[in-house]
């Protein structure tokens, strides 16, 4: 048979080239999978955590190091959180990879091995390596972190004044980290700690304090709860910074600070939340003079302005109403006045040129102002300064832009849960109520916490049932006081509730039960205080309710009666 050996041959080389062809194809996928773990590696930069160093090995409670890593991963993302939307976040690496490649015996995974070469090259993720020890046989803890390559980045925890639980051990470490990598999250952060601190700056000072002991007792209350000292700190790690992108943000950090001083000066004085809300416009300019297309920056400046114009014009309804244009009562309306016509010039100002999400963001900004200059023209005309509705075409028109102006937005962007109470409100000052009200259970949906949509629910339904133009409707009187009994039992903050109350007890005279309601208001409030102070916080909310949950059950019996005359519509 002269031709076996030929097959044969033929089948041997067959196989050779097969195997060639597998062992190239395997060198190749070798390559690209090695390739494909060094770009990840290249790409995901961030923070690497190594297993935490836990030296309490007698402890069973003790943490394991894997767990501690998990932990410290998961207080980073809750730090990255407080930044800025528009900030890139950092990825965490906590050790914990479901899949990884390593052969057998061989020292190094894949990943590990990915890693190392990338290392070579400088662009390795920072590394957060860190030691827990156990302090005493309370479960105290203390920790000491650093980040490898960096000698200079090592802290201690816990930091003076906290507690050293290892919730709070966890904490120290991640702040201490994104501190030295990403300081302008840090400093958000930390903004938003202090933050909650800086308040009763009014607190234990007597009514017949004189004058200087008053003022000395209120710079000391700044100093102690608004110095915002750990934010300080942070920012002049950010102004130590070679990278450009971290030194823009430091007004804007700055300008939060002022921010939320005004906040806190609430209660002390007009001219001094302007002083402060004047810094915060300053520091908002500069920052988003070096940002036009950030819409944090955007926001911000807007968001100063028109606080401004706000806190000026509320101070205004209390007033009696005077033309002289020399008034305190009309300076203040003007000075309102032109504060939403400057935030209005700076939206002008913002290129054309810009992301859905920025167009959508200004299309906002700008129905909120047209709102909120309509309210001053309202007060103008109505020479008060109580909330009414919209008349004459003119008005009607301004809204309806106003109104416009957030639609076009929501086809950009989803509205948030404050925008969509402005539009809401917009939507009621143009006596479109059932529109207004639909906007306020969406902000309720969104934000569950905030009392503010239901608040604004009843009294939307309180104003479509006042403004009615037909027969009273008892229907929508009973769906009123439903929403308003709605908000009381679940979301108000438990009273005093000092422009809600007035207003339903004319709400209730005008009907014919204002009387009842407030014979059973003096009588439910006579009661003795309750013992316990969690549940006698509820005392107004509680007899608010009962007495509405009265006039419903008055009002289902016997429906609307003739007006009554009482001290409160009087």
């Amino acid at each position: 048979m002269p031709d076996a050996p030929t097959k044969f041959e033929r089948v041997a080389n067959w196989f050779d080239g097969l195997r060639k062809v597998l062992v190239a194809g395997g060198a190749g996928a070798v390559v690209v999978i090695a390739a494909a773990a060094i770009v990840r590696e290249l790409a995901m930069g961030g923070l690497a955590i190594d297993p935490v160093v836990v030296k309490a090995t007698n402890t069973p409670d003790a943490p394991t190091p894997e767990l501690a890593a998990q932990q410290i991963a998961r207080q980073l993302d809750r730090i990255q959180r407080s930044g800025v939307q528009e900030w890139r976040r950092l990825h965490v690496d906590d050790g914990v990879h479901p899949v990884d490649l390593q052969i057998p015996g061989a020292p190094l995974s894949l990943r590990s091995a990915a890693r190392e070469v990338v290392a070579l090259f400088g662009l390795a993720p920072v590394t957060l390596r860190s030691a827990l020890t156990r302090r005493n046989d309370q479960g105290g803890y203390s920790a000491v972190m650093s980040l490898a390559g960096d000698h200079g980045a090592m802290a201690n925890c816990p930091a003076d004044g906290i507690e050293d639980t290892l919730d709070n051990i966890y904490e120290c470490i991640a702040f201490n980290a994104i501190a030295f990598v990403d300081p302008k999250t840090a400093a958000s952060y930390i903004l938003k700690r202090e933050q909650a601190e800086c308040k009763g700056l009014d607190g234990g000072l007597a009514p017949a304090m004189p004058d200087l002991h008053r003022e000395e007792h209120r710079i000391n209350n700044r100093r102690e709860h608004c110095s915002f000292a750990q934010t300080q700190k942070v920012i002049a790690k950010m102004m130590g910074s070679t990278d450009k992108s971290e030194l823009r943000w430091v007004p804007y950090i700055f300008g939060q600070i002022h921010m939320a001083r005004a906040e806190a000066l609430v209660d002390v004085g007009l001219q001094q939340q302007l002083s402060e809300l004047d810094q915060a416009i300053g520091r908002f300019h500069d920052s988003q003079r070096q940002m036009k297309h950030s819409p944090t920056t955007i926001a911000v400046l807007m968001k100063a302005f028109l606080r401004k114009g706000i806190i000026i014009h509320q101070t205004t309804p209390p007033m009696e109403w005077v033309d002289d244009a020399d008034s305190l009562l009309q300076k203040r309306l003007t000075i309102a006045d032109q504060t939403f016509a400057e935030a209005a010039e700076q939206l002008q100002q913002i290129p054309k040129t810009r992301s859905p999400g920025l167009d959508a963001l200004v299309n906002r900004l700008e129905g909120l102002l047209i709102y909120r200059q309509w309210m001053i023209d309202a007060h103008r005309r109505m020479k008060s300064g109580v909330i009414t509705v919209a008349v004459g075409k003119d008005e009607l028109a301004d809204l309806d832009r106003a109104a416009a102006k957030y639609a076009a937005a929501e086809a950009k962007d989803p509205a948030s849960a404050t925008d969509l109470m402005d539009w809401g409100n917009i939507l009621r000052a143009a006596g479109k109520f059932d529109d207004a009200i639909v906007k306020y259970r969406r902000a309720f949906d969104l934000d569950p916490a905030n009392a503010d949509p239901a608040l604004n629910i009843a009294v939307a339904y309180i104003e479509r049932f006042e403004r009615n133009s037909g027969s009273p409707d008892t229907g929508q009187l009973l769906v009123a006081l439903g929403a308003l009994d709605d908000y009381l039992a679940w979301t108000s903050s438990g009273g005093p509730y000092r422009a809600l109350l007035p207003r339903v007890k004319r709400l209730l005279a005008s009907v014919g039960h204002g009387q009842e309601f407030e014979e059973c208001l003096s009588k439910t409030l006579a009661a003795p205080p309750f013992a316990d102070p969690k549940i006698e916080k509820w005392k107004d909310a509680a007899a608010f309710k009962f007495c509405i949950d009265g006039a419903i059950d008055s009002v289902t019996r016997v429906g609307i009666r003739p007006a009554e005359v009482t001290n409160a519509s009087r």
